[in-house]
């Protein structure tokens, strides 16, 4: 059984993470290990897969710099001096509630956003940006399943696969395309010519 993702929250307020934590609470996959206050912040959860910050100062987190975890950052505008590492990612503050778990998930998985800025999450319809991974061979095939309308049992049956491993090339192909749903990733692999009809 693949283990949940573990998430950490950093907000400007108890407000703010407490509405960033019923982004993940209903969600399989995921579990949120804690959250904080940016400005109460003392020490970095190196114990978590991703941490996911919300702050109109990030300058105020010293302490994200000492991270050895994957760091989502929500921010306001273009992102501008933010600087990023290969571990970290942005995103929007506008970003909707499926795109953030999107991104959590293929920061989880060790995959780079690029980049994504408020601007970029209006560009067609909120759901493109640009990942540095594009879907391997074996996940362009389980995206035409997929399109197919098989399930995730029948499409192990079909590839002679298990059910974990489909699962997991589900989500990884969901969170490269940044979709919100299978439905979502078929529309966007049409749209990409990754759909074979």
């Amino acid at each position: 059984m693949q283990l949940p993702t573990r998430v950490f929250i950093v907000a400007d307020t108890d407000a703010e993470a407490r509405k960033l934590v019923q982004t993940f609470d209903q969600s399989p996959g995921f579990a949120v290990s804690g959250f904080g206050r940016a400005d109460h912040l003392l020490q970095v959860r190196n114990d978590v897969d991703v941490i996911l910050v919300h702050s109109r100062e990030l300058g105020r987190i010293p302490a994200l710099s000492q991270a050895t975890v994957r760091i989502l950052y929500l921010v306001q505008g273009e992102p501008g001096t933010l600087r990023l590492d290969r571990a970290s990612a942005v995103l929007g503050q506008d970003a909707s509630p499926a795109q953030i778990r999107a991104a959590t998930a293929a920061l989880a998985a060790g995959l780079h956003v690029e980049s994504l800025s408020a601007t970029a999450l209006h560009n067609d319809g909120g759901a493109d940006f640009t990942l540095q991974e594009a879907l391997t061979d074996r996940e362009i095939g389980v995206l035409n399943l997929i399109a197919e309308g098989l399930t995730n049992p029948e499409i192990a049956r079909r590839l002679g696969i298990s059910r974990n491993t489909v699962k997991f090339h589900v989500s990884s192909i969901i969170a490269k395309l940044g979709a919100a749903s299978r439905t979502d990733a078929v529309t966007l692999g049409m749209k990409r010519g990754l759909i074979i009809v």
